[in-house]
């Protein structure tokens, strides 16, 4: 029987092969939408070599991240969760990466007799491919060289693992992002490389934007702003701001795949959307709260639309008619007024 691994946010990972991820560093670097640390975006060649659940070492490629520090280096380890489709380029996929951490010192590619790590011999790696396949022993000794032990792993926080509630944590300032204008939601997570590492918490946030869902109910709200001559922002943290001149409103959107998961995006929504109302408050202007599913909760659950009411939360979901308000907190919204 084969070997198996369990994590830290408790799932069993199997003993699938690592690969090695390259990233650039740079936006303007970059052809994906990736986010480091959160999503790997990828094309169909590599398809068969990312699999759920596989462990993986970040490579940063030489080329134009040339001059920083980890450049040619190994910087970052992690874990791989379940890829799923671009919706805008089928020849495309996400991989949301639900751990991830960066070494405690970086790792040259050849070792101290000259050899490859990678290869284990004096054999180069194929560099040009992005994604390389890697056995267990080089993995093994690419984390001992970057100083990572097995507690190091097991403590890592798993964006799955937190799917349920947002409880953020971390320094007494919460990290901010400037609010940036948009006129159409931006493909994958939209997402800004800047100074200040992601926690679990934004990390989850942006692998939830890049979802199908998550980008059509996003899109129905921008587009009802724009017809309404209202304009839309958003940034790193925040989903969406619709600013209709003497009124704004802070919407957070909430990717629904299982039904059965609405209770939990409810909770976790409302989490985010005190968050960030505390965190930009001066940018906001005491902004109306809009929470949107990516589609209507089943009959079990269409209480939510009640607590949520009673937080004075609008509440919305994208159908096949549309963007139904499911609140009389959403339909006193100016989005819907019109």
């Amino acid at each position: 029987m084969a070997e198996r691994l369990v994590t830290a946010g408790g799932f069993d990972a199997g003993r699938v092969m690592p690969v090695i991820l390259s990233q650039l560093y740079a936006p303007e670097d970059r052809i994906y939408e990736d986010a480091e640390f959160s999503l790997y975006h990828y094309p169909k060649m590599y398809f068969t070599r990312i699999e759920p659940y596989a462990r993986f070492i970040y490579y940063r490629p030489r080329g134009k991240s040339k001059g920083r520090s980890d450049s040619g280096k190994y910087f970052g380890f992690g874990v791989i969760g379940q890829p799923f489709p671009d919706p805008h380029r089928s020849d495309h996929r996400f991989a949301p990466l639900i751990q991830g951490k960066r070494f405690p010192r970086l790792v040259d590619i050849r070792d101290f007799t000259g050899n490859f790590y990678e290869t284990e011999n004096a054999a180069p790696p194929p560099f040009r491919s992005a994604v390389r396949r890697l056995s267990e022993t080089a993995y093994h000794r690419i984390l001992s060289e970057a100083g990572v032990t097995a507690a190091s792993i097991e403590s890592m926080p798993s964006t799955e693992a937190i799917s349920a509630f947002y409880l953020p944590s971390g320094p007494a300032a919460p990290p901010r992002d400037q609010f940036r204008r948009i006129l159409e939601i931006p493909p994958g997570a939209g997402y800004v490389p800047h100074q200040t590492e992601l926690n679990v918490y934004e990390s989850a946030a942006l692998q939830e934007r890049a979802r199908a869902d998550h980008q059509c109910v996003l899109g129905l709200i921008a587009a009802r702003t724009h017809e309404l001559g209202g304009v839309c922002s958003y940034n790193n943290n925040v989903d969406l701001v619709a600013d209709f001149g003497s009124e704004r409103v802070l919407v957070e959107a909430k990717s629904l795949i299982d039904l059965r998961d609405a209770v939990d995006r409810m909770r976790y929504g409302i989490g985010q959307l005190a968050d960030y109302g505390f965190r930009y408050r001066a940018e906001l202007q005491n902004a109306m709260s809009l929470l949107a599913f990516g589609q209507p909760p089943d009959r079990q659950t269409q209480w939510i639309a009640d607590v949520l009411q009673e937080n004075r939360v609008g509440f919305a979901a994208a159908s096949p008619e549309g963007l139904t308000p499911l609140n009389d907190a959403g339909r006193e919204l100016p989005l819907f007024r019109g």
